[in-house]
């Protein structure tokens, strides 16, 4: 980090201060601490101190950490608190975790807290800067929409590599369509444009490609309801680092208005030459500033707004201008760039000597201060003579203006949009991929070996398994919905990433779905975290449910020999006792030892299963196992006459530890053997099946059997026997479930009276 953490520390022993001074020391993290014990204090240096997070002690003397972080929620700041204690349990942790603590730590695990910190301050400022993030891009989105409906306009983009084409809100509107109603594509376009304009359209886009600079020119278009307009068109290139063009870029301007005002203007000097004294009415009902030029380029008539024109920008010429030099009078304007005045000067010359039929340019000025735009329209007098020309000075600064805020915006919003860590795609209502950032086409190539196109459809980037559950935001996300979730994907390499995502419709004023917009962030990392958190929890469970195993057995199996001890070296110590009775006492003794060391390496038995998951993993072969344990046991199968069979042939293997699946096979297949009925050939059945994620393996026998209803719910408890007639002592199958739950497996039972047993075991693959 480049700065120093703030750290509001509170704790009101000496010491432990101190050393959690010292590990943040070495993990060479910058800070200011500020060390607080009381609720007064801590209350000031909220205010005061503004810390970046706060480390809490639970328990000081007359404060505690849950009421710190009451305050804390109570004020309103979104600061990370993290609880570092070494007097509370692990569920009480985690409680305070869920009122809204960032993490905990324990005293004698310092070395983490470190990371800690980081990693909520990152949280905390993420899930910030995201929100702030979204409200720019929704809001600036917003606003180019507008802009093109203020200005009559629309924007577009073709890749030169992929041919690929981007048609915004407005070039859809101009064209009369709805957006997403055609594809967006240079066919497309053409298909709209007047038959007669078709080939002009065509060559000046291949004059452009050839010569790789700026083009610009004007057509008609029929859009979909037969009705004709006019635009103006002009684009120019996007080029690589390589000085290749990669990309044109262009801009629709619906001129429609301004064309059928230019026709009206020339349709009106024709009637102006037919009727002279209407010549003023007409050019005065003219809202643009209109001038009437002779073959020389002296001003023979203006119109009412020219009048205030001149007036209005001092320009300094009796009679407003009539009988002076148009060109004159240019020159001496102030505030006009003098490379604006000379085409300008170029463009009526040419129109007077008959060189061209029209001329129009856009310029701009200052008055006062505030930047003007006019659009100056110079034509020829349609007379037999064609001599003389009509200009009209049209004022645009709205339209300009509302041009460059689009410009504005669009720039804005493809900051935002490039600059944030979430991956963004826009679709529209017809599933097409419209726009998307560099952080979606990045993820896309790594979860999914490809790139993001924009047209493309956006349901073939999803896999099989995930399309029904996608299909099914996107149905609710068009009725207006926001959806949030997170969810997994599995690499080619078999590791595993975690996406938060989030989805929400597109909608224009009338609330019709317009499209949506996908947001997803790689949570990879804290998804990790959170696994390793709750499968730490289960751990704690499961340890505390062997801790009260192993009390009920120190209680009731240590109690009786140790007892009986006791008492027989109390009676000992009586003089009166005989030597007959003091030798049966002494075996008394004798014997409650060795039930009482039969107990202990019970215990021992079961703490090194519970020990053992450091041992190596290796690949272990069902079949070897079988036939291994037949040759240890060998003697009795001969004896008893008992049949093994076994069945792997859905699957052999299991990578696991071997020393556990062994006994899982030994005991109960020993067990199978001991509990047979006499007089019934036996026979023990064995087999494997593969299912999706798992491998099953089940054992069933024919013999004696258990009574399920009278004693299913103590079949794996230790000690418990149900055959008393068959020597044992109840450890086998308390063995079998403690490691198969070691492995991460689960075992069930089917078993009936004089009929037979059955065990399941599964295990996650």
């Amino acid at each position: 980090m480049t700065q120093s953490l703030k750290i509001l520390h509170i704790e009101d022993i000496q010491s432990d201060a101190e050393l959690v001074e010292r590990t943040l020391k070495r993990s060479g993290v910058a800070f200011e601490k500020l060390i607080v014990d009381t609720r007064d204090e801590y209350v000031k240096a909220l205010d005061e101190f503004n810390p970046d997070v706060i480390l809490s002690d639970h328990s000081l003397p007359a404060f505690n950490s849950l009421e710190a972080l009451k305050i804390l929620k109570e004020s309103g700041r979104n600061i990370p608190f993290i609880l570092i204690t070494a007097t509370v349990s692990e569920e009480f942790a985690v409680s305070v975790m869920k009122e809204g603590a960032a993490d905990y730590v324990l005293k004698d695990r310092l070395q983490r807290l470190p990371n800690a910190i980081l990693n909520a301050i990152g949280k905390y400022q993420s899930d910030n800067e995201r929100q702030l993030y979204l409200d720019k891009i929704f809001d600036s989105e917003a606003l180019f929409t507008k802009a093109e409906l203020l200005a009559e306009f629309g924007t577009w983009r073709i890749d030169l590599n992929t041919n690929a084409t981007n048609w915004s809100a407005g070039t859809y509107s101009l064209l009369g369509y709805k957006q997403g109603e055609v594809e967006p594509s240079y066919d497309n376009f053409l298909k709209n444009v007047h038959p007669d304009d078709v080939l002009g359209i065509e060559n000046n886009f291949k004059n452009a490609l050839e010569s790789i600079r700026p083009t610009e020119g004007d057509c008609r278009i029929i859009d979909k309801d037969g009705c004709t307009r006019y635009l103006h068109t002009q684009f120019e290139f996007e080029l690589n680092e390589k000085g290749e063009p990669v990309y044109i870029i262009g801009f629709n301007q619906d001129v429609t208005k301004s064309k059928l005002a230019q026709l009206e203007i020339e349709k009106n000097i024709e009637e102006l030459k037919a009727a002279s004294e209407r010549q003023t009415a007409i050019l005065n009902a003219m809202p643009p500033n209109v001038v009437l030029i002779n073959e020389v380029g002296k001003i023979v008539a203006v119109n009412e707004s020219w009048r205030k024109f001149t007036l209005a920008n001092n320009l300094g010429v009796p009679r407003y201008g009539i009988g002076y030099s148009y060109l004159a009078i240019s020159e001496k304007a102030t505030g006009v760039d003098a490379s604006a005045l000379k085409k300008i000067e170029k463009g009526i010359k040419e129109i007077l000597a008959g060189a061209r039929r029209e001329f129009s340019i856009e310029y701009c000025y200052y008055v006062q201060q505030q930047k003007v735009w006019f659009q100056l329209i110079v034509a020829p007098l349609a007379d037999k003579t064609q001599k003389g020309a009509v200009i009209l000075h049209i004022d645009i600064t709205d339209r300009k203006q509302a041009e460059e805020l689009m410009l504005q915006s669009k720039a804005n919003l493809q900051t935002i949009f490039e600059n944030t860590d979430m991956a963004y795609v826009l679709c529209d209502a017809e599933y097409k991929i419209v726009s998307f950032n560099t952080n979606a086409n990045d993820l896309c190539i790594q979860q999914f070996g490809k790139k993001l196109r924009v047209g493309g459809p956006a349901f073939n980037y999803f896999p099989k398994s995930k399309l029904p559950h996608v299909k099914e935001a996107v149905d609710k996300v068009t009725h207006n919905e926001t959806i949030g979730y997170e969810t997994s994907y599995e690499l080619q390499d078999g590791s595993v990433k975690w996406y938060e995502v989030r989805w929400a419709g597109v909608a224009n004023d009338n609330k019709e779905n317009m499209g949506f917009v996908l947001a997803f962030k790689d949570i990879t990392e804290r998804k990790i975290s959170e696994l390793e958190r709750d499968l730490m929890t289960t751990d704690l469970v499961q340890r505390n449910n062997d801790l009260e195993k192993f009390a009920y057995i120190i209680s009731h199996n240590l109690r009786a020999p140790v007892a009986n001890i006791i008492g027989a070296s109390n009676a000992l110590n009586d003089m009166e006792l005989s030597a007959e009775d003091k030798a049966k006492l002494s075996k008394g003794i004798s014997v409650s030892v060795m039930k009482l060391d039969e107990v202990v390496n019970d215990l021992n038995q079961i703490l090194q299963v519970k020990g053992g998951m450091d041992e190596i993993k290796e690949i272990v072969h069902f079949s070897e196992l079988v036939e291994n344990i037949k040759i240890s046991i060998e003697n009795l199968i001969d004896k008893d006459n008992v049949e093994i069979k076994y069945d792997f042939s859905e699957v052999n293997e299991l990578y696991v530890l071997k020393p556990y699946l062994y006994s899982i096979f030994y005991n109960l297949i020993s067990n199978a053997v001991k509990y047979r009925r006499q007089h019934v050939h036996s026979i023990i059945e064995i087999k494997s099946r593969l299912l999706e994620n798992k491998v099953e393996l089940i054992f069933s026998d024919n013999g004696m059997g258990i009574d399920l209803n009278k004693n299913g719910d103590q079949i794996f408890g230790l000690y418990k026997r149900f055959h008393s007639n068959i020597e044992g002592k109840g450890m086998g199958l308390f063995m079998v479930k403690t490691q198969v739950e070691t492995l991460g497996g689960k075992i069930s039972v089917k078993s009936e009276e004089n009929k037979g047993t059955e065990f399941k075991i599964e295990f996650e693959i």
